[in-house]
């Protein structure tokens, strides 16, 4: 399904308790900008995941379709648990946003004109591959929710 498309692994350069299968989270709280991908234990066992594996996460040219691959490259990351004494737990990982990997909330300011501190993304529904022989999932991306700063601002 995904195989005609050209990815750029963004890795070498994500706490959530959803139930989604897979999301992914651009937050950036003034003091910490970082983007957290998290993936359900479904997804990880479907995917040929475990917890400590190393993987390398990839983005289409216009970072709708990401691509996680179980990789012991350079600048390969840690599939980390969510919560450690849970054996059913998602997994995360956490990456300090800096040039190279996606900047959702700045596509989806330029959307709308609004400055956002938080977007997350989840799967589209279909539109989602696993391949445990290789060690991968690839999926497209849909946008689940946002927080602009002016509603944030507001609440104080």
């Amino acid at each position: 399904m995904f195989d005609n498309l050209d990815f750029k692994t963004v890795t070498s350069l994500g706490r959530s308790g959803s139930n989604d299968l897979i999301s992914i989270t651009h937050n950036d709280s003034g003091s910490k900008n970082e983007l957290m991908f998290r993936l359900s234990k479904e997804v990880m066992d479907k995917s040929g995941f475990a917890y400590r594996d190393k993987v390398i996460i990839q983005f289409a040219q216009d970072d709708t379709i990401c691509r996680i691959i179980k990789s012991d490259e350079q600048g390969s990351v840690t599939l980390s648990k969510q919560v450690q004494k849970n054996p059913f737990s998602a997994s995360v990982i956490r990456l300090i946003f800096k040039y190279g990997l996606p900047n959702f909330l700045e596509k989806e300011s330029k959307k709308d004109g609004k400055k956002y501190e938080k977007v997350k993304y989840v799967h589209e529904d279909n539109m989602i591959q696993y391949d445990p022989d290789f060690g991968q999932v690839t999926f497209k991306l849909k946008l689940d929710e946002k927080d602009d700063m002016a509603k944030e601002n507001e609440e104080v």
